[in-house]
């Protein structure tokens, strides 16, 4: 196939122009420093002047290094101008960073370049790049369906966003229901942009809301009548709303993905044997549809529990290697984790029937015999 029948099809057009979107947005963050209002530096010398090794109290050992960074202000009313800044890091970079020779940097400066001090790297750049390859794939692999799950992508961020705004400006709305409407709506768009518009669809919209829905009422009972022991709400000890509505918020949005993959892999797999074989027994089909179940239930809930329990890593050794006992640690960093992991699997556990008896119904109410 040449070069020329290949631009016929419609999708390597949009292909190449999403190519050719994201090349030029990688070339504009490489220029764009003087669209920030923050200013923005470019690191143009460095010199190290002393490194020292430091140990704390709890005989945990690292290596101070400090710096003289030579920074060329780009924008801003310091435009053009030149300041030395000093610049201390341990080479763990637990609490600093190393700035290395032509690094972007954005910056905080109050009266003069020399008084100022770096926030962090400019990595608007890394981020394009990083993006567009994750997308390209999406689109290179998944074709069509590609397209639709980045926009269901963009529809989900852009619901919960929106949630945690309206709750920001407007406080007086609950912050667990303006999610729920959220995912609701994301659940929706969601599943309609991958499956397009099918009664199995229609299952697996109210299978997955039936299923997260369910395993947060469940949640909500259990805190209520313990009283939250043995969850760790004083880790939110930053946040001034509730810590339940905000731990309830957290668990409903993260295992929305858990449920509805559960749901539409069953919906999808006990269509596809109807499908083949329209005159199954009603009870073949829902042992299949069982089967489906089981063979994804306990790697989703490993999934659901590895996801949530990897973001607490970093904390984790930090508290082992300031002392902390190995009970207290897990307390502290996974209490809340394993909850939510619990109330996934939950979730997870309950959408096998409720898809398989939807199915079921649904199926009846379209005339089934059996």
């Amino acid at each position: 196939m040449n070069l020329k029948s290949k631009f016929k099809r419609p999708f390597n057009w949009i292909i190449l122009i999403f190519c050719v979107c994201f090349i030029g947005l990688f070339l504009f963050t490489l220029v764009n420093d003087k669209f920030y209002h923050m200013p923005i530096g470019k690191i143009t010398d460095v010199q190290n002047v002393k490194t020292s090794k430091v140990t704390d109290e709890h005989h945990n050992s690292d290596t101070k290094h400090q710096q003289v960074l030579t920074i060329h202000m780009l924008n801003g009313k310091f435009e053009g101008q030149t300041a030395k800044i000093k610049n201390s890091y341990v080479s763990s970079q637990a609490d600093s960073e190393k700035f290395s020779k032509n690094n972007k940097v954005l910056m905080h400066i109050d009266k003069k370049p020399s008084d100022g001090y770096i926030l962090e790297k400019k990595r608007d750049s890394l981020v394009v790049v990083v993006t567009g390859i994750f997308l390209l794939t999406i689109l290179l692999v998944g074709r069509k369906v590609g397209l639709q799950s980045i926009l269901s992508l963009i529809i989900n961020t852009a619901a919960v966003l929106s949630a945690i705004a309206i709750h920001n400006v407007a406080p007086d709305f609950n912050l667990f229901g303006l999610m729920s409407i959220a995912i609701i709506v994301s659940t929706t768009c969601t599943l309609l942009l991958v499956t397009g518009w099918h009664w199995r669809t229609l299952v697996t919209i109210v299978s997955t809301l039936l299923g997260t829905f369910i395993c947060i009422g469940i949640t909500h009972l259990v805190i209520a009548l313990t009283g939250g022991e043995g969850l760790k709400f004083e880790t939110m000890t930053f946040l001034t709303l509730p810590p339940k509505e905000v731990f309830l918020t957290s668990v409903i949005v993260g295992s929305l993905g858990a449920v509805m993959d559960v749901a539409i892999t069953i919906a999808s797999g006990m269509y596809e044997i109807l499908r083949r074989n329209p005159n199954i027994e009603m009870t073949r089909w829902a042992l299949a549809g069982r089967n489906i179940g089981q063979d994804i239930m306990g790697t989703m809930t490993n999934i659901l529990l590895f996801s949530y329990l990897s973001g607490s890593l970093p904390m984790i050794l930090l508290y082992i290697k300031n002392a902390n006992t190995i009970t207290y640690t897990l307390s502290m960093n996974w209490s809340l984790e394993v909850a939510r992991a619990i109330t996934g699997g939950i979730g997870i556990v309950l959408t096998i029937p409720v898809t398989i008896l939807l199915m079921q119904f649904v199926h009846k109410l379209r005339g089934a015999k059996q």
